[in-house]
C-alpha cells in the first residue's frame, strides 16, 4: 500500500500536477452546473459518494493494478476501465443502499450521514487497519479488498446505529415555533448515543487526522508501535487518532467556540482536501529529500494552505454556481457549509482518483519523463 514516487523531476511535478489540479476542478465544475442546490447536496453527492469506497480500494490498497485484466491495459483504456467498474459499483451501491439503510425514503439527512460515514470507515480500514482480519483470511489482495469493502459499509452502519441520534430534527426552531424537518422519518433514526452532528464533525475528525498522518508516512504511530504488525498497529492507531481527533474538535469546537459544522468543512474537510491535492496530484514526490517527520510537517503545511484557498475559492463558486448567495450557520441549515462539503469531497475528491490514478495523469505527463 505504499505511494508510489514518480521519476519525474520537480519542475515537471509541478507542472503536471497544477495542470491536474485544474482538469479536476474543471471537471468538477461540469459535475456540478447542472444542478441545483436540493438536487447537488442531495442525490448528486449520495451518488459520488456511494462510489468513493470502491475508489479507495481501486487506488490505496490495489494502487490501480487490480485486477489484473484492467490494470495492464495501456492508458487511456486503463483509466476509463477503472471508471467504468468505479460507476457501475457506484450505482449498485447507491440503490442497495438506498433501499436497505435508507429505506426507500431518499435523500434524508440520516441516510447522507451514513454514506458520509462510509467513507471515513473505508480510510480507517485501508491505511490504519491494513484491511486486517481479512488479510489473515486470504492473501489475495482481490479476496481481502472486497472484504474490507463490504465490511466497511457494515461497520458503518453498526457505528450509525449506535452513535448517531436525530432527535434534534423533531424540534427545529424558526420565529414561527420549533418545527420537524421534513425529511425527518422516526423509522431511519437510530437514536443513538450522541447528536448526529456531533457523531459526524467528530467522525470526519478522524479522516482528517487520518490523511494528514498519511504525510507523515505514519509516523509517530510507527514509533508507538515500535514496527509491529496488525492488529497492533491497528489497535494503537486507532487510540491515537481517536484521541487526537477529540482533542482537535474539542480545541476548535469547545475551546475557540466555532460552529461545529463550519469547524468541519473548514479544518477537517478543508485539510483533508488539501492533503489530497499536495500528495496525489503531485504524485507523492515533493520534499522527498527531507526526513520525517520534518517531510510531513512540511507537506503539512502545505496541505493547510491548499485547504484554505480551496475553502475560499468554492465559497466564491458557490454563489456562481447556485445563483444565489448561501447563507451559513444552522439557523439556514448550513447551505454554503453543506455545498462547499458537497463540492470538495463528495464530488472533487473522487475526481482526484480519476485524474491522477485512473488514468495516471493521462495526456498531461511528459512522454519523455514517465514513472
Amino acid at each position: 500500500m505504499a505511494a508510489p514516487i514518480t521519476t519525474q523531476p520537480i519542475v515537471s511535478v509541478l507542472k503536471t500536477g497544477f495542470m491536474g489540479i485544474a482538469v479536476v476542478l474543471l471537471l468538477a465544475g461540469l459535475c456540478i452546473l447542472p444542478f441545483n442546490y436540493q438536487q447537488f447536496t442531495g442525490w448528486v453527492g449520495i451518488v459520488f459518494m456511494c462510489a468513493t469506497p470502491t475508489q479507495v480500494i481501486l487506488s490505496l490498497l490495489w494502487q490501480n493494478k487490480l485486477p489484473n485484466s484492467i490494470g495492464t491495459l495501456p492508458q487511456p483504456q486503463k483509466g476509463f476501465a477503472l471508471t467504468a467498474v468505479t460507476i457501475v459499483m457506484g450505482a449498485l451501491f447507491t440503490v442497495a443502499l438506498s433501499t436497505l439503510v435508507g429505506q426507500g425514503f431518499g435523500d434524508t439527512p440520516m441516510f447522507i450521514q451514513y454514506i458520509i460515514l462510509s467513507v471515513v470507515i473505508t480510510l480507517w480500514l485501508v491505511p490504519i487497519w491494513h484491511c486486517w482480519p481479512f488479510t489473515a483470511l486470504s492473501k489475495n489482495p482481490l479476496v481481502f479488498g472486497v472484504l474490507t469493502l463490504l465490511a466497511a459499509y457494515l461497520l458503518s452502519y453498526a457505528v450509525w446505529l449506535v452513535f448517531f441520534n436525530y432527535s434534534a430534527l423533531t424540534h427545529i426552531p424558526t420565529p414561527q415555533g420549533d418545527i420537524m424537518h421534513p425529511m425527518y422519518h422516526v423509522e431511519l433514526d437510530p437514536q443513538g448515543l450522541f447528536d448526529s452532528w456531533l457523531a459526524l464533525t467528530f467522525a470526519v475528525t478522524t479522516a482528517g487526522v487520518i490523511v494528514v498522518h498519511s504525510l507523515l508516512d505514519f509516523w509517530p504511530i510507527k514509533k508507538l508501535t515500535f514496527g509491529k504488525g496488525q492488529p497492533v498497529f491497528g489497535i494503537v492507531g486507532s487510540v491515537y487518532i481517536l484521541l487526537l481527533a477529540y482533542l482537535v474538535r474539542w480545541f476548535f469546537v469547545d475551546y475557540i467556540g466555532m460552529e461545529q459544522v463550519s469547524y468541519m468543512v473548514q479544518v477537517p474537510v478543508s485539510l483533508l482536501f488539501g492533503a489530497f491535492l499536495v500528495n496525489n496530484m503531485m504524485q507523492f514526490s515533493l520534499f522527498t529529500n527531507l526526513k520525517q517527520p520534518l517531510r510531513g510537517l512540511v507537506l503539512f503545511a502545505c496541505a493547510l494552505i491548499a485547504g484554505l484557498l480551496m475553502f475560499q475559492l468554492y465559497s466564491v463558486a458557490s454563489t456562481w454556481f447556485s445563483g444565489h448567495e448561501l447563507i451559513s450557520g444552522p439557523s439556514h441549515g448550513w447551505q454554503l457549509e453543506l455545498w462547499i462539503a458537497t463540492a470538495m469531497l463528495g464530488v472533487t475528491f473522487p475526481l482526484i482518483f480519476v485524474v491522477s490514478g485512473y488514468f495516471d495523469f493521462w495526456l498531461l505527463k511528459p512522454k519523455n519523463n514517465g514513472n
